[in-house]
């Protein structure tokens, strides 16, 4: 037995010579002497590096060891069992659905030996910071703790009334095997979060303590029914249940810095599976290194405490440990060196008695021959090199009763204390920006990186100490920042939970720092602005039934909830036909039911008839709407009279007035006409997009909601002075254009409601949805909406028609804040945002083809093709990007400011162009180049959106 007890002595100074050799031969260039280029100044350095030499613990990859960085628990469980050489393979464990799989072997284990429980049944709390307290718990269930151990003593911390009830007996026996401590104020701060330099220092005590430290945990708890503490009592059914969790209810993860605090959300997350550590204590105190064959863990230097006078001869006594501070290579201080040591009795420190005094010796030796038998200093020329160590041994002798203790310890040579640097150099920084908001929820221009900077004493430099020359730069692979660190490529943020690498460069010539840092920024969902759909629904001739109507608005129900609204745009051969009063009043049931709106649907390019006509079927509309919808109302002969208007425009029957105009193509004079006579100021019509009906051409307006220009509805007015006062919004923006800007391509989009869509489920227009509704530029955008306009007879009566809206209103997501409104509703909600006027309007889309071409061989929507369409009230800008392009190109630009603005004709041949093009577009100018005023607009437009990928601008 003696023998392999020599055998381990021998193995434990082997470790701490191999340790040594270690530190020299993994030196970094930064700092000749560390392990990690951010260590110099931790007052954890000497722990760091060993047990970086035994493999416990690890740094990034720029050589840093960021010991100021909080510990998370699952970095924490890593440590723990790496230390203590635990490992599981046990898939039998139940597993925590949040530890990370580099992580999971090492929580298991610490899971099978009952030291960790997690927070709940299913979580283990794997990201959130490790507390004081909970270190304190993990390591007492180590040495022995149970939830049946109850102690009656207490902790001597000041704060130790903050300690929760699960973790006083931990605290109380950390304390004692002296392996935590508390600040210069002797506060223990409990439910503070730990850093990782203070992690280790901790993990340290103990993998040096070895097992006598074991030995000396087991007699404390042994003690505890000496009188000092009571024997584990019976707890009830709900307090063993608080105990069955490592956190208290309240978890507290408040930094030590308060200039710093981390935002609630944001949990740090390991770089990899050896990821780094973070526990805390403030203001520790420096590590002392004990040493020797299974060596005593270190001891702060204390004043021994005083115990009650002892009438006994007798001196009880059964464990010594050497006191032994590291010995600076510094000759003046060799003078006043001293070692020194602390007794010990059943776990406790004690003194010796005065009658005692004379009957107590000592001895102290070292291998080396440094020191003398009362622990001076003798032989300073045998004092090895900085970073050696020196086996120190003691005899202590007591005469009654005859006893004789010995101990070792490790002492570690320290290297001459540079002098301190001032507290305004820079040693490290880091980002007090931790997450950010997914791009669909971002608003760009009100997000920052902001950024901390440290000392080399860990203390945070106030701004305006900071050097006027500093100079700071990011790194970002991805391409979403700039090296200001600002947002360059809003649409490049990646999805939610994901994390963005950066590297963070700080220079500063005149204090000679230069140096990188590592960082990253978690994805986190932000809050959505809301989207609209606007839904117009098409009521013809007499082909439309009451179930029909009913079936439309159900089914939109039963997917969005009763509280929709809707636009009911009738036709004149609806309103004439008196067999359709059932049909009418239905609708009118569900304006007064839900606040439906009446729309006038005029469903004829405007080239089919003249101003006159027009007036007449118009005046024709209200007649006969109020004649079979209003009969009371009626009277003969005042067909085309105002009033036929004003008789309904009283307080019991405005609400049924026509709100809107749904139409294929819209005449500036239309529109001023109902805008004159009825008060309509929507209008919603295919020519939104361009749109090619009976020969007759039209080069669209924006996607965006806007106020039309008195001479061509297509264009969006400059100010009030060319502004028609209608609000036109382009429908069926699930398809927004219908013409050929890219070889082989007409459809970037699809209509669900497309005739020559052979498909049956609606998953290429589900496709093209999910995009508008993520949009990444949705922040920055007006008003953002979907809008569609449908003829449910056709719906019915067409084979694939009602199979896919229906399969398209099922799946539409459920999880975004959608509001179905009606035109006019959606005219209000542009109106309140953007007000009388188009300078502030803009809309931004990215979007990718759905890969389908339908029967017809001119509609094709590739899906390897890429499209950002953006356009406030001076220009349409519209790129497109081939899979494997090195650029974007430029398909379209259109400026909306060229004066004058060409007037739409009226009656317009099959030839006659209504286009306002300018600058590059595939169908009038196809190869035609910018100028160089319009390639600025273009830049300027990108810069604006966050948008700075490469662009071929000719």
């Amino acid at each position: 037995m003696n023998c392999e007890k020599k055998l381990k002595q021998i193995r434990h100074y082997m470790v701490g010579l191999l340790a040594v050799w270690l530190f020299c031969i993994h030196s970094v260039p930064v700092f000749a002497d560390r392990a990690f280029n951010d260590i110099e100044h931790s007052y954890a350095a000497d722990a760091i590096e060993a047990m970086a030499a035994q493999g416990y613990v690890t740094g990034y990859q720029d050589g840093s060891f960021r010991p100021l960085h909080f510990i998370s628990r699952q970095e924490w469980a890593s440590i723990f069992a790496k230390t203590l050489k635990r490992t599981s393979n046990n898939r039998g464990v139940t597993s925590f659905r949040d530890v990370s799989p580099w992580a999971l072997p090492y929580v298991q284990a610490l899971q099978e030996e009952s030291i960790t429980k997690g927070i709940s049944d299913q979580l283990f709390g794997a990201k959130h910071n490790m507390t004081r307290q909970d270190m304190a718990v993990w390591y007492a269930r180590y040495f022995g703790v149970t939830e049946d151990t109850r102690s009656a003593g207490i902790s001597s911390f000041v704060d130790q009334s903050d300690i929760s009830d699960y973790a006083q007996t931990s605290v109380w026996l950390m304390e004692r095997l002296e392996l935590i401590e508390g600040d210069t104020n002797h506060y223990f701060h409990p439910k503070e979060s730990v850093r990782r330099q203070d992690a280790t220092l901790v993990a340290y005590r103990i993998w040096l303590g070895g097992d006598g430290l074991r030995e000396r945990a087991k007699r404390l708890l042994g003690s505890l029914g000496d009188g000092t503490a009571t024997m584990p009592q019976t707890t009830s059914q709900q307090e063993s249940k608080k105990t069955e969790v490592d956190l208290a209810p309240g978890i507290s993860q408040q930094p030590v810095n308060s200039e710093i605090e981390e935002p609630k959300k944001h949990r740090p997350s390991p770089d990899s599976p050896e990821s780094p550590v973070t526990p805390s204590e403030p203001n520790p105190k420096p590590p002392v290194t004990p040493s020797g064959p299974n060596p005593k863990p270190p001891v702060i230097p204390a004043d021994p405490p005083v115990l009650p006078p002892d009438h006994s001869s007798d001196f009880l006594v059964d464990e010594v440990v050497i006191k032994a501070q590291e010995l600076v290579n510094q000759p003046e201080t060799y003078p006043s060196y001293q070692l020194s040591f602390q007794l010990y009795n059943k776990g406790r420190p004690v003194s010796i008695p005065a009658a005692s005094v004379t009957s107590v010796t000592y001895t102290f030796s070292d291998g080396l021959g440094i020191f003398d038998e009362q622990g001076k200093i003798a032989h300073p020329e045998n004092i090895p090199a900085t970073d050696s160590f020196i086996p120190v041994e003691m005899k202590v002798t007591v005469a009654k009763p005859y006893q004789v203790l010995t101990a070792q310890a490790k002492l570690i040579v320290k290297g001459k204390t540079p002098p301190a640097e001032p507290p305004n150099v820079i040693r490290s920084v880091y980002l007090a920006t931790y997450t950010i908001s997914e791009a669909a929820t971002l608003d760009p221009a009100a997000w920052n990186m902001s950024y901390v900077f440290h000392n080399a004493n860990g203390e945070v430099i106030a701004p305006g100490l900071l050097p006027s020359d500093l100079i700071l730069r990011v790194e970002d692979s991805r391409g979403i920042f700039d090296e200001d660190g600002k947002i360059a490529n809003l649409h490049l943020i990646p999805t939610v939970n994901s994390v963005i690498p950066l590297k963070i460069t700080v220079e500063s010539p005149s204090q000679g720092v230069l140096f990188t840092s590592d960082a990253e920024l978690t994805v986190e969902p932000g809050e959505r602005k809301k989207q609209y759909f606007a839904v117009s629904i098409m009521l013809q001739g007499s082909v439309t039934t009451v179930d029909q109507i009913k079936q439309a608005r159900q089914l939109l129900m039963d997917h969005f909830g009763p509280n929709i609204k809707v636009t009911w745009a009738m036709e004149n051969e609806f309103v004439f036909v008196e067999a359709n009063r059932p049909q009418l009043k239905q609708v009118l049931a569900y304006v007064d039911q839900y606040g439906d709106e009446v729309g006038i649907l005029a469903g004829y390019p405007n080239n089919r008839y003249g101003l006159p006509i027009w007036e007449a079927r118009m005046d024709e509309w209200m007649y006969m709407y109020r004649y079979n919808a209003f009969n009371e109302l009626h009277q003969s002969g005042t067909m085309g009279s105002p009033s036929v208007f004003e008789s309904m425009d009283t307080d019991q029957y405005r609400k049924y007035l026509p709100k809107s105009l749904t139409s294929f193509t819209v005449n500036p004079e239309q529109t001023q006409w109902l805008k004159d006579h009825y008060r309509i100021t929507s209008a919603m019509g295919w020519s939104a997009t361009q749109y090619n009906v009976n020969g007759m051409y039209g080069e669209g307006s924006p996607l965006m909601p806007y106020w039309s220009h008195k001479d061509n509805p297509i264009v969006p007015a400059q100010g009030l002075a060319d502004n028609s006062g209608t609000v036109f919004m382009n429908s069926v923006t699930i398809d927004p254009i219908g013409s050929r800007y890219t070889k082989d391509s007409s459809r970037w989009t699809l209509h669900p409601l497309d005739p020559y869509v052979t498909e049956t489920d609606a998953a290429p227009q589900l496709y093209i949805v999910q995009q508008y509704l993520d949009n990444p530029y949705q922040r920055i955008n007006t008003v953002n909406y979907l809008s569609i306009i449908l003829d449910i007879n056709a719906l019915a009566n067409t084979h694939n028609m009602a199979p896919i809206w229906e399969n398209f209103v099922n799946h539409f997501p459920v999880d975004r804040k959608v509001e179905i409104v009606g035109v006019d509703g959606l005219k209000q909600i542009y109106e309140s945002v953007a007000g009388s006027n188009n300078d502030h309007t803009e809309f931004t889309l990215m979007f990718r083809g759905s890969g389908i071409k339908t029967a017809m061989d001119s509609n094709n929507s590739p899906a390897n093709l890429r499209y950002l369409w953006t356009e406030n009230a001076s220009q349409r800008i519209i790129l497109s990007k081939e899979d494997g392009d090195a650029a974007w190109s430029i398909i379209d630009f259109t400026d909306y400011t060229r004066s004058p603005v060409p007037k739409m004709a009226y009656n317009l041949d099959g030839h006659t162009d209504v286009s306002y093009v300018t600058g590059r577009n595939f169908k009038l100018h196809p190869t035609a180049p910018l100028t160089a005023d319009e390639i600025q607009r273009v830049k300027d437009r990108l810069k604006e959106i966050y948008f700075a990928e490469e662009v071929n601008y000719q």
